[in-house]
Protein backbone atom coordinates (compact mmCIF):
# COMPACT_ATOMS: atom_id res chain seq x y z
CA UNK A 1 0.00 0.00 0.00
CA UNK A 2 1.79 2.98 -1.28
CA UNK A 3 1.43 6.52 0.82
CA UNK A 4 -1.09 7.82 -1.69
CA UNK A 5 -3.89 5.29 -0.87
CA UNK A 6 -3.35 6.61 2.82
CA UNK A 7 -6.16 8.42 4.60
CA UNK A 8 -4.65 11.33 6.74
CA UNK A 9 -5.70 9.21 9.66
CA UNK A 10 -3.02 6.31 8.89
CA UNK A 11 -0.32 8.65 6.97
CA UNK A 12 -0.42 10.21 11.00
CA UNK A 13 -0.46 6.48 12.83
CA UNK A 14 2.50 6.02 10.10
CA UNK A 15 4.20 8.53 11.22
CA UNK A 16 3.74 8.21 15.15
CA UNK A 17 4.94 4.73 14.58
CA UNK A 18 7.99 5.56 12.70
CA UNK A 19 8.73 8.26 15.35
CA UNK A 20 8.17 5.79 18.33
CA UNK A 21 10.32 3.28 16.86
CA UNK A 22 13.50 5.78 16.16
CA UNK A 23 12.69 6.82 20.16
CA UNK A 24 12.74 3.26 20.51
CA UNK A 25 15.63 2.26 18.93
CA UNK A 26 18.10 5.24 20.11
CA UNK A 27 16.89 4.45 23.92
CA UNK A 28 17.72 0.48 23.53
CA UNK A 29 20.73 1.61 22.12
CA UNK A 30 21.84 4.04 24.92
CA UNK A 31 20.57 1.74 27.15
CA UNK A 32 22.95 -0.74 26.11
CA UNK A 33 26.08 1.53 25.72
CA UNK A 34 25.31 2.85 29.34
CA UNK A 35 25.63 -0.80 30.44
CA UNK A 36 28.55 -1.92 28.34
CA UNK A 37 30.73 1.54 29.30
CA UNK A 38 29.64 0.97 33.27
CA UNK A 39 30.28 -2.41 32.83
CA UNK A 40 33.80 -2.71 31.01
CA UNK A 41 35.22 0.84 31.71
CA UNK A 42 34.25 1.58 35.01
CA UNK A 43 34.31 -2.12 36.70
CA UNK A 44 30.68 -1.09 37.87
CA UNK A 45 27.74 -2.40 35.94
CA UNK A 46 24.09 -1.13 36.66
CA UNK A 47 21.91 -3.86 38.31
CA UNK A 48 18.73 -3.97 36.84
CA UNK A 49 19.61 -2.11 33.21
CA UNK A 50 19.05 -5.38 31.25
CA UNK A 51 15.40 -6.11 32.55
CA UNK A 52 14.72 -2.52 31.80
CA UNK A 53 16.15 -3.40 28.60
CA UNK A 54 12.76 -5.69 28.12
CA UNK A 55 10.20 -2.95 28.23
CA UNK A 56 11.58 -0.98 25.01
CA UNK A 57 12.38 -4.17 23.11
CA UNK A 58 9.16 -5.58 23.13
CA UNK A 59 7.79 -2.69 21.90
CA UNK A 60 10.05 -2.19 19.70
CA UNK A 61 9.84 -5.31 18.22
CA UNK A 62 5.73 -5.42 18.19
CA UNK A 63 5.40 -2.02 17.29
CA UNK A 64 7.98 -2.90 14.13
CA UNK A 65 5.73 -5.53 13.04
CA UNK A 66 2.76 -3.35 12.97
CA UNK A 67 4.89 -1.15 10.39
CA UNK A 68 5.65 -4.14 8.60
CA UNK A 69 1.83 -5.10 8.69
CA UNK A 70 1.11 -1.44 7.53
CA UNK A 71 3.80 -1.20 4.74
CA UNK A 72 3.13 -4.83 3.47
CA UNK A 73 6.85 -5.23 3.84
CA UNK A 74 6.63 -8.51 5.77
CA UNK A 75 7.70 -11.80 4.38
CA UNK A 76 5.62 -13.25 2.21
CA UNK A 77 5.88 -16.16 -0.20
CA UNK A 78 4.58 -15.97 -3.35
CA UNK A 79 5.47 -18.90 -5.35
CA UNK A 80 1.74 -19.31 -6.64
CA UNK A 81 2.03 -16.21 -9.29
CA UNK A 82 4.96 -17.67 -10.56
CA UNK A 83 2.34 -19.81 -12.20
CA UNK A 84 -0.68 -17.81 -12.93
CA UNK A 85 -1.38 -15.72 -16.16
CA UNK A 86 -4.33 -14.16 -15.42
CA UNK A 87 -3.89 -10.56 -13.48
CA UNK A 88 -7.57 -11.77 -12.02
CA UNK A 89 -6.54 -15.09 -10.83
CA UNK A 90 -3.37 -13.28 -8.98
CA UNK A 91 -5.31 -10.80 -7.09
CA UNK A 92 -8.04 -13.67 -6.20
CA UNK A 93 -4.97 -15.73 -4.60
CA UNK A 94 -3.81 -12.30 -2.78
CA UNK A 95 -7.71 -11.76 -1.50
CA UNK A 96 -7.77 -15.40 -0.29
CA UNK A 97 -4.48 -15.10 1.35
CA UNK A 98 -5.56 -12.13 2.87
CA UNK A 99 -8.74 -13.27 3.98
CA UNK A 100 -6.29 -16.63 5.58
CA UNK A 101 -4.15 -13.78 7.35
CA UNK A 102 -6.90 -12.08 8.93
CA UNK A 103 -8.36 -15.41 10.52
CA UNK A 104 -5.01 -15.97 11.82
CA UNK A 105 -4.40 -12.69 13.08
CA UNK A 106 -7.60 -12.11 14.57
CA UNK A 107 -7.15 -15.95 16.36
CA UNK A 108 -3.56 -14.46 17.42
CA UNK A 109 -5.62 -11.25 19.05
CA UNK A 110 -7.74 -13.41 21.08
CA UNK A 111 -5.30 -15.34 22.40
CA UNK A 112 -3.62 -12.02 23.42
CA UNK A 113 -6.68 -10.78 24.82
CA UNK A 114 -6.25 -13.92 27.21
CA UNK A 115 -2.79 -13.61 27.61
CA UNK A 116 -3.89 -9.55 28.94
CA UNK A 117 -6.52 -10.71 31.35
CA UNK A 118 -4.22 -13.17 33.12
CA UNK A 119 -1.40 -10.53 33.16
CA UNK A 120 -4.07 -8.49 34.40
CA UNK A 121 -5.11 -10.86 37.27
CA UNK A 122 -2.08 -12.40 38.06
CA UNK A 123 -0.33 -8.54 38.22
CA UNK A 124 2.89 -9.96 38.00
CA UNK A 125 6.46 -7.26 38.49
CA UNK A 126 10.20 -7.55 36.92
CA UNK A 127 12.36 -9.05 39.38
CA UNK A 128 14.65 -6.58 40.27
CA UNK A 129 12.90 -2.64 39.48
CA UNK A 130 9.58 -4.12 40.52
CA UNK A 131 8.36 -2.76 37.34
CA UNK A 132 4.54 -4.27 36.51
CA UNK A 133 4.80 -6.09 33.57
CA UNK A 134 1.48 -5.41 32.40
CA UNK A 135 3.70 -2.52 30.61
CA UNK A 136 5.11 -5.27 27.87
CA UNK A 137 2.35 -7.49 28.27
CA UNK A 138 -0.48 -5.03 26.97
CA UNK A 139 1.88 -4.75 24.16
CA UNK A 140 1.47 -8.34 22.76
CA UNK A 141 -2.56 -7.76 22.42
CA UNK A 142 -2.49 -4.09 21.54
CA UNK A 143 -0.15 -4.87 18.19
CA UNK A 144 -1.88 -7.91 17.29
CA UNK A 145 -5.21 -5.87 17.16
CA UNK A 146 -3.79 -3.35 14.55
CA UNK A 147 -1.97 -5.97 12.39
CA UNK A 148 -5.62 -7.41 12.43
CA UNK A 149 -6.87 -4.06 11.53
CA UNK A 150 -3.67 -3.28 8.90
CA UNK A 151 -5.16 -6.94 7.24
CA UNK A 152 -7.75 -6.28 7.03
CA UNK A 153 -7.50 -3.35 5.26
CA UNK A 154 -4.95 -5.31 2.83
CA UNK A 155 -8.27 -7.46 2.05
CA UNK A 156 -10.02 -4.41 1.00
CA UNK A 157 -6.98 -3.27 -1.10
CA UNK A 158 -6.64 -6.75 -2.59
CA UNK A 159 -10.28 -7.41 -3.36
CA UNK A 160 -10.35 -4.13 -5.07
CA UNK A 161 -8.23 -5.03 -7.23
CA UNK A 162 -9.60 -8.14 -8.07
CA UNK A 163 -12.98 -6.38 -8.83
CA UNK A 164 -11.37 -4.22 -11.09
CA UNK A 165 -8.88 -6.65 -13.11
CA UNK A 166 -12.05 -8.68 -13.57
CA UNK A 167 -14.13 -5.43 -14.92
CA UNK A 168 -10.74 -4.60 -16.85
CA UNK A 169 -11.01 -8.21 -18.32
CA UNK A 170 -14.73 -8.19 -19.16
CA UNK A 171 -14.28 -4.75 -20.92
CA UNK A 172 -11.35 -6.41 -23.11
CA UNK A 173 -13.38 -9.67 -23.79
CA UNK A 174 -16.60 -7.74 -24.92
Amino acid sequence: MGNTEYSGFLSWVEKAQRALLTFLMVAVAVMVFIQVVLRYVFKAPLMGIEELLLFPSIWLYFIGAMNASLERSQIVARVLEVFLKKEKTIYLVRSIASIISLIVSLWLSYWGWDFLKYSMRVDKVSPTLYIPTIYADAMVFMALVVISFYTFLELIHNFDLFKKAQSSERRILS
